[in-house]
């Protein structure tokens, strides 16, 4: 089985199937344990400008944010190619994706995953397992992925925190997707924010409005110490996190994040 992941959320799926090994290509946001593999995506955004510069070079494109190397695919001969449809800010969109693929001589499998609530992550376990031959494997990553949330059901629902999500700070950008959904699991009140919905920018006197708790602030794509660079204007506490690591990839990596959300919330308010 050759396969290619063209986004960090399936790469993590492909691994906890026990499939890593027959990654034979990844996207240029797999990076670290993956850097020997081909990367078969790019992007001209400057990763490392301030937040607000990356905003205005995203809302302000004129073309494409990500490039997919077709060349490179061909050569690659995958079995399965692993692709998303849930958001054109975050990765190659399925669409071009498609495209290529039906370009090839030998057409691979192509997944497409798009889980927009907490309970559709899950279900991206089957699909892959389906196509890489990994059913067994994805039925037991279901049954522990279960078995975590429900560990964690309500671990605060005593405490009555409302919080604003934040993945983006300047501007200020309000959680969607699955993060509303995990703050619920926990038993704390997800101001602002719609499961299964995008994120949306707001302005920080809307937020102030909420007269949230605590906000949080994980912001897509980047590390806490990248977050931490921008300013939160709001008088209550701001609780950083890494985006990048735990809140961005609707994938098995959400486990031990729910986990890291609640020890991390349960520090901080002590300390607050």
């Amino acid at each position: 089985m050759r396969i290619v992941s063209l986004l960090p959320s399936a790469t993590d799926i492909v691994v906890a199937l026990g499939a890593g090994g027959d990654l034979v290509g990844v996207s240029h946001s797999c990076s670290g344990e993956w850097d020997h593999l081909p990367k078969l995506t790019s992007t001209w955004i400057d990763t490392k400008a301030s937040a607000a510069q990356i905003d205005r070079q995203v809302s302000t494109a004129t073309r494409p944010l990500y490039q997919l190397d077709i060349a490179m695919l061909e050569r690659l001969a995958p079995d399965v190619v692993i692709s998303q449809s849930l958001c054109d800010v975050c990765a190659v969109p399925s669409g071009d994706v498609r495209e290529a693929v039906l370009s090839l001589l030998n057409a691979p499998i192509l997944v497409d995953l798009a889980p927009s609530r907490l309970a559709d992550v899950p279900v991206c376990f089957g699909q892959v397992g389906e196509a890489i031959g990994r059913k067994r494997a994805a039925t037991e990553l279901r049954a522990k992925w279960d078995a975590t949330l429900a560990e964690y059901d309500g671990r605060h629902a005593g405490t009555g925190l409302r919080v604003a999500f934040l993945d983006w700070l300047d501007p200020p950008f309000i959680a969607g997707h699955w993060i509303p959904d995990m703050l619920k699991t926990l038993g704390m009140t997800c101001l602002l924010g719609k499961s299964g919905e995008p994120s949306f920018k707001v302005g920080w006197d809307e937020v102030a409005r909420t007269a949230p708790d605590i906000v949080i602030a994980a912001c897509c794509g980047l590390d806490e110490a990248a977050a931490k660079a921008a300013a939160v204007p709001l008088d209550c506490p701001v609780l950083f996190l890494d985006g990048h690591m735990h809140f961005s990839r609707p994938s098995p990596a959400l486990l031990p994040s729910i986990v890291m959300l609640s020890d991390a919330v349960s520090e901080f308010m002590e300390l607050a």
